[in-house]
């Protein structure tokens, strides 16, 4: 295996620490850790904690990562953390450096820390402006600015930034925000990843399917059809961390060149774009989608759409077969086999929408709208869908703070006046 000292020796650069950091710890960053350090000799990993109530959740849980197969639980240990709090990241090393766990020093384990001890915690702890060499990002689309804005001192054009997440345009995004200078931007890799995953407690995510974890380098906006897989400069920490993730069992991780992945982006996106809305505005599990008319009439109208929008994209002109691959038809073909793979599946999106969290919709259907918007064609459909999202998302909002007691007896006085 090609370890930090070999990539560093082929840069001829500062040698890499390999340590990897984990800003998001859901089902996809908690299964990524955990396969991660599930390995013989396991990389350095810290896990980013974006407050001081996750490291108290954190230590609850004994400071453990596990992942639930067949009723088994697997769990492991060993994680240093970083923990965010009044803007500050301090380093909580899991090891003492006498070799000794951290928690050893504690006479008997706190279930429940108070707010003093973690105040106290924290005020014990080193601050830290580390530079991050390799960073993977599982949190949901819409937050991934944010999150990255509090990471962006400590991220160099040597780093390597992994988005595993739904939709795209998300680089855009940051670049825009975070790093409008390209001679400051760090490097940065999409990953798709297909293993069932659901939450079963903080920490803690049920295995439900064994899929795959597909990698590539993200491509430069200017770059056309093959051509771009040329031209990208790979950096050492972004070897590292490809080579790292692909020889780790639990991924079950494949890299591929940027067209490729951007092929593989791109179909998950149009299937995505689909069944994620559908079934949050119907507030229906996914195979419900196969059993009504006017179901599979919207979807005809969204995919030929999106269907256009594709073929258009100037960063695919070049690449043969693309319109084949992104037909109606194919795509059609893609999305009602997924719905039946997945029928009893609640969406993502419609977890959200119930939640009454921010929705990826922008991400997915906005990004149809956005990029149709650049190529002169109008997706009325996405659109609109875009918008019956938002507006669920919006009324559940409104239905909640609507629940709030008033004095209704009190309203007709009011309007008397």
């Amino acid at each position: 295996m090609q370890d930090a000292d070999d990539v560093s020796r082929d840069s001829g650069k500062r040698r890499l620490s390999g340590r990897i950091h984990v800003l998001g710890l859901g089902n996809v960053g908690t299964f990524v850790a955990h396969s991660l350090a599930s390995r013989p000799s396991p990389p350095p990993l810290t896990l980013l904690l974006h407050n001081p109530d996750l490291y108290r959740a954190w230590l609850a849980k004994k400071k453990c990562l596990a992942v639930n197969t067949n009723g088994l639980d697997d769990i492991k240990t060993g994680f240093d953390v970083n923990v965010l709090h009044d803007k500050t990241w301090y380093s909580i090393p899991y090891w003492n450096k006498d070799g000794s766990a951290e928690h050893s020093k504690e006479s008997t384990p706190n279930p429940d820390p108070r707010e003093e001890d973690i105040e106290e915690s924290l005020a014990q702890s080193a601050q830290d402006d580390e530079h991050i060499e390799c960073l993977i990002v599982t949190v949901k689309t819409p937050m991934t600015a944010v999150a990255l804005e509090s990471v962006a001192h400590r991220l160099t054009p040597d780093s390597t930034v992994l988005f595993l997440q739904n939709g795209m345009g998300v680089i855009d995004e940051v670049n825009q925000k975070l790093f409008p200078d390209p001679r400051h931007r760090p490097h940065y890799m999409y990953g798709i990843i297909s293993h069932g995953l659901a939450r079963k407690d903080a920490f803690q995510v049920l295995h439900t399917g064994l899929g795959t974890t597909i990698l590539g380098s993200a491509l430069p906006a200017n770059a056309v059809g093959e051509m771009r897989d040329k031209d990208v400069d790979v950096a050492p920490s972004t070897k590292y961390l490809m080579r790292t993730l692909t020889l780790t069992p639990p991924l079950v991780a494949v890299a591929e060149t940027p067209s490729s992945l951007m092929l593989y982006q791109l179909e998950k996106l149009a299937l995505n774009s689909v069944i994620n809305p559908l079934t949050a505005i119907m507030d229906c599990k996914n195979g419900e989608l196969l059993y009504n008319y006017s179901f599979t009439r919207i979807m005809r109208l969204l995919l030929m759409e999106i269907s256009s929008v594709i073929c258009a994209l100037p960063e695919l002109q070049g690449i043969p077969g693309i319109e084949s691959r992104f037909s109606p038809e194919r795509l059609r073909s893609l999305v009602t086999r997924l719905a039946d793979k997945t029928a009893k599946n609640t969406s993502s999106m419609l977890q959200d929408v119930r939640a009454r969290k921010t929705t990826e919709i922008e991400y997915m259907n906005g990004y149809i709208v956005r990029r149709g918007e650049e190529l002169g064609m109008k997706c009325v459909v996405n659109y609109t869908i875009k918008h019956l999202v938002l507006a669920k998302q919006q009324g559940s909002k409104q239905r909640e703070s609507g629940a709030i007691p008033i004095d209704i007896l009190g309203e007709p006085k009011e309007r008397k006046r």
